[in-house]
């Protein structure tokens, strides 16, 4: 995958996840945070997309309580 995939891949994915948290009353900038986490750690531990994720919207139900 290339750069610019890959780039547009992760817009696509954030922008997904900001209608779900708009929902769940959350802010732009706890999303990004979330979701910049989660993909340092993907990186260290190799976990797949699907994986990290269902590991981003499980972190933003547990913010939005």
């Amino acid at each position: 995958m290339s750069a610019s995939e890959t780039t547009e891949r992760s817009a696509a994915e954030l922008r997904g996840l900001l209608r779900f948290a708009q929902g769940l009353g959350l802010d732009e900038a706890t999303v990004r945070e979330i979701y910049e986490a989660v993909g340092r750690e993907a990186l260290a531990t190799g976990d797949s997309d699907d994986t990290c994720m269902a590991e981003v919207r499980k972190r933003m139900l547990t913010a939005a309580r």
